[in-house]
């Protein structure tokens, strides 16, 4: 899965839950986050980045989770303990995806993700783990809510 494809789908997942539902995810706050996120079905079995969070992106990523929304027959997000499960069913530019996570948040500077999910027409679930970590502030000149790549 693409950082291009994927960052969408996080979007979704995490974004757009107060707009329609009692339940709502914690701020996330501004500054820089490290995300690295595994999959089998990633090349290399993972990809990292860092990208920079404003309030404005931070906005800008919760009205595109709110807008994609429109695109799912199923949208069940619920709180159990500490964790935020969601279960949707989507389809984006004729990719028809149903997903299950189990968000957990670690106090206001990290929280992870485990996302099964089937895309398209497979009937083989994909699992993958995204970890999130805030590192503090953005680094200087660093263009808010553009990823970029660690190697």
């Amino acid at each position: 899965m693409k950082i291009r494809i994927a960052l969408p789908i996080v979007a979704l997942l995490l974004g757009a839950c107060s707009s329609a539902s009692a339940v709502e995810l914690p701020t996330q706050k501004p500054g820089l986050w490290e995300v690295t996120m595994k999959s089998a079905k990633m090349p290399g079995g993972s990809r990292s980045f860092r990208m920079c969070q404003d309030a404005a992106s931070l906005a800008a990523a919760k009205a595109t989770a709110a807008a994609q929304k429109k695109s799912c027959s199923k949208y069940d997000i619920h709180k159990t303990g500490d964790a935020w499960i969601s279960d949707v069913e989507c389809t984006f530019s004729s990719m028809h995806i149903v997903s299950h996570s189990v968000t957990t948040v670690h106090g206001d500077d990290a929280f992870y993700q485990q996302i099964t999910s089937t895309v398209g027409s497979s009937t083989t679930a994909d699992v993958t783990t995204i970890d999130n970590k805030y590192l503090g502030a953005c680094m200087p000149g660093q263009k808010a809510g553009v990823p970029i790549a660690v190697h």
